[in-house]
C-alpha cells in the first residue's frame, strides 16, 4: 500500500515542477522550493519548541501529555514532508505545523483508530492514584500484582 503512494505522489511531484516551472521559470521554481523550505525549518523550530514546552507543562501539572505527543508524532512527519522537495508535500507539511490543522489531523487519526487502539486483547493498563505512588517511592521493593491469560 505504501509503495504506490509513494511512486504515485513521486510522479505527482515531478508533473507539478515541471508545470510550475514550465510557468514561472526553472530558477524561479527552485528558489520558491528553496524559500519554503527555510520556511518550514522556521516553523518546524518554533512549533517543535513549543509543544516541548506543553510536554513540560503537562508533565509539571501531573497530567499525561498525550496530545501533545501526538502533536511531536506530526510535527515530526511534517518535517520530513518539507525536507522532501515538491510543492505537495511542503503544502502538507505547513498544514502540519499549524497548529489548527494539527488538531485537526490529530482528531481524524484518533477517531479512524480508536477501536483498533482500545479494543487490542493483549492490552495492559497500571494505574496508581497519587496516595499509591507516594507510598510506592518510599519502599523500593515494589511488587505489582496481576493476571496474564493468553486466548
Amino acid at each position: 500500500m505504501i509503495f504506490p503512494l509513494f511512486v504515485a505522489i513521486t510522479l505527482l511531484e515531478i508533473y507539478v515542477l515541471a508545470s510550475v516551472g514550465d510557468a514561472i521559470g526553472g530558477l524561479s521554481t527552485v528558489l520558491l522550493v528553496v524559500i519554503t523550505a527555510f520556511f518550514g525549518s522556521f516553523l518546524l523550530k518554533q512549533q517543535g519548541w513549543a509543544t516541548m514546552a506543553k510536554v513540560q507543562n503537562a508533565i509539571t501539572n501531573g497530567q499525561i501529555p498525550a496530545v501533545e505527543m501526538l502533536e511531536g508524532v506530526v510535527i515530526l512527519i511534517s518535517g520530513v514532508l518539507l525536507l522532501t522537495p515538491g510543492f505537495i508535500t511542503d503544502t502538507v507539511g505547513l498544514l502540519g505545523l499549524l497548529p489548527f490543522s494539527r488538531r485537526y489531523f490529530i482528531n481524524k487519526i484518533l477517531t479512524k483508530n480508536a477501536k483498533k487502539i482500545f479494543t487490542q486483547k493483549k492490552s495492559v493498563f497500571i494505574h496508581t492514584s497519587s496516595d499509591e505512588s507516594k507510598k510506592s517511592n518510599k519502599n523500593k521493593n515494589n511488587t505489582i500484582e496481576g493476571e496474564f491469560w493468553e486466548d
